[in-house]
């Protein structure tokens, strides 16, 4: 196996950087500096966990004698419950109401808006030169159909005739 060594390393404090063609002879060194921080940040962080599992009894004494507390005032809740409900109920009817009508709003201003873009679009010259032009292409149209009608009877006759000479 033949080794070639067109490789350049460049070194800036604790990093080396390597370029070109790698073989195992000539692949960088890794210190164990290097290797040592994540390994300790690994650590770290499981050191990190541990210490926390370890205030979760106190935690969660402290979190169970909250509940307590909160458990005893249940039976007045409980007792509250149905004017709760009650006044919830009107709320929801008072909202539901409101949203409505803001719909209803929304929906009329947004036609309004529009009927003034229309009004705004037909007031242009560009579209009432459009209009004038449809109207004439009408017109015209309908002098076309009724001439082609006309000649269509002419001819109809035409033929009529030619056939009464010819027996």
């Amino acid at each position: 196996m033949s080794v070639t060594t067109d490789t350049n390393v460049t070194k800036t404090g604790d990093t080396a950087t390597v370029s070109g063609r790698f073989t195992f002879k000539n692949l960088p060194t890794v210190s164990l500096d290097q290797v040592k921080k994540p390994v300790f940040a690994y650590a770290g962080v499981a050191d990190l966990a541990i210490a926390q599992a370890k205030e979760l009894p106190a935690e969660l004494t402290a979190y169970s004698q909250k509940v307590q507390a909160r458990l005893a005032e249940v039976p007045n809740a409980v007792k509250t419950l149905p004017a709760q409900v009650k006044d919830l109920r009107g709320e929801v009817e008072t909202r539901v109401a409101k949203a409505s009508e803001q719909a209803t709003e929304l929906y009329a201003a947004l036609a309004i808006r529009g009927e003034r873009l229309v009004t705004q679009i037909r007031r242009q010259p560009a579209t009432e030169a459009a209009i004038a032009e449809g109207k004439e292409a009408v017109k015209k149209a309908e002098a076309s159909a009724t001439a082609a009608r006309k000649s269509v009877k002419a001819g109809e006759k035409a033929v009529e005739d030619a056939a009464k000479k010819i027996g």
